[in-house]
């Protein structure tokens, strides 16, 4: 391979830019190559971390607002003052958050932030998990960290009555942007062993620092995917939940009327062997297992809409529509939930709860409701005029 050579006009041009001060020549104004870092783009782990992530601007307050929460939780557990002295959000691999903690004896809370997607961890650093446990067996609340044994089976359960305080509190912080349901999955004692996240994936981690009188510098942890908060950025938005234009609906009812669709009349269906299908000749009879004076299905756009008589007229082949068949539809129209939302059956939080459920769950706007008990479906089938 020959060295590359450079022009005597762009030579001229590069003293001509050092002699007009354009081009730096003092010592440390350039970078050696030998310190370049090689890059593989084709490396997944480069483009996660380049990939530009903005922070959840409601976590901070909801973090804010658990803060207090957990302070009250947390005194009223240990019998003695809790307070809150840092809150604050960070975007780092899961990775990074467990070494953070390595070689502590930590239990990991999975839970569901339902209609999310995925899972998320509530986390207790070592001093507190011990300080609980030794004043729910009547102990002051002493962080005393056993080195020649695990948490036990027992203690897991002593402490499962604070986790759900800690996770309801968690849950009503959430509620003033968006009703998230906290569900409890499991409990993991060693995070050499979580399968839950991946090392690799970005997550939003909230993390509060209590202390006490008798309680050391303890953090609390709550870790969430990246992913499973990302349909949250449009439904905690200011626009989330506005109102439709009212012009949006009859446009569309108007266009939808001048929409061509396929009818078709299906005489019959039959399914044959392979070997009979091979085997068949000129003048061969199928039977189709339909007898003539029976009704057959006429399909709009796929969907068996009505039922007919095949006949004739005017010489051609003609069908009468003897029946209408009722159709039920999965009902995927924005403005059915604004509608709900003015006839009182919904408010605006569960509306916000529903949108994210369509589209991360693919549940339709009525199952969905039905399915958390908010509303029978013939009240809300009444009032969509179903």
């Amino acid at each position: 391979m020959t060295e590359p050579v450079f022009e005597q006009e762009q030579i001229d041009q590069l003293i001509g830019a050092i002699g007009e001060g354009k081009v730096p020549t003092q010592p440390g104004s350039l970078v050696s190559l030998r310190e370049a870092q090689p890059l593989d783009l084709a490396d997944p782990s480069w483009s996660q971390d380049r990939v530009i992530r903005r922070r959840l601007p409601v976590l901070d307050l909801v973090f804010e607002r658990l803060g207090p929460s957990a302070q009250v939780t947390l005194t009223k557990s240990l019998r003695s003052p809790v307070r809150v002295e840092e809150v604050k959000v960070e975007l780092m691999k899961f990775g990074d958050f467990q070494k953070r903690i390595a070689g502590a004896r930590t239990l990991f809370e999975i839970i569901r932030l339902d209609p999310l997607a995925g899972s998320s961890m509530l986390v207790l650093a070592p001093t507190m998990t011990y300080a609980l446990i030794d004043a729910l067996m009547g102990g002051l609340g002493i962080a005393d960290i056993p080195e020649d044994r695990e948490i036990s089976d027992i203690e897991i359960r002593l402490l499962s009555g604070v986790h759900h305080d800690l996770l309801r509190d968690f849950e009503n912080a959430w509620r003033p942007w968006f009703p998230l349901s906290v569900e409890h999955i499991r409990t993991d004692r060693d995070n050499q062993v979580i399968s839950t996240i991946a090392e690799g994936d970005v997550c939003h981690v909230g993390t509060i620092s209590l202390a006490g009188d008798v309680l050391p510098a303890s953090p609390l942890y709550i870790i969430h995917p990246y992913a499973s908060l990302e349909p949250l950025f449009e439904a905690t938005s200011a626009r989330a939940g506005e109102e439709v234009d009212p012009n949006w609906r009859t446009n569309l009812q108007l266009n939808l009327l001048e929409i061509e669709a396929e009818a078709r009349a299906v005489l019959a269906e039959t399914e044959l062997p392979t070997s009979q299908i091979r085997s068949l000749q000129e003048g061969d009879v199928i039977e189709l297992g339909q007898r003539t004076d029976q009704d057959i299905n006429v399909h709009v756009e796929g969907e068996p809409i009505f039922k007919g008589r095949l006949g004739k007229s005017h010489k051609k082949y003609a069908l009468r529509i003897s029946e209408r068949r009722r159709v039920e539809r999965t009902l995927m129209d924005r403005t059915a939930g604004q509608t709900l939302m003015r006839k009182g059956l919904i408010s605006h939080e569960q509306l916000a709860v529903i949108r994210v459920d369509e589209r991360l769950n693919r549940r339709s706007l009525l199952d969905s409701i039905v399915a958390r008990g908010w509303v029978e479906r013939r009240a809300l089938e009444k009032a969509l005029g179903l």
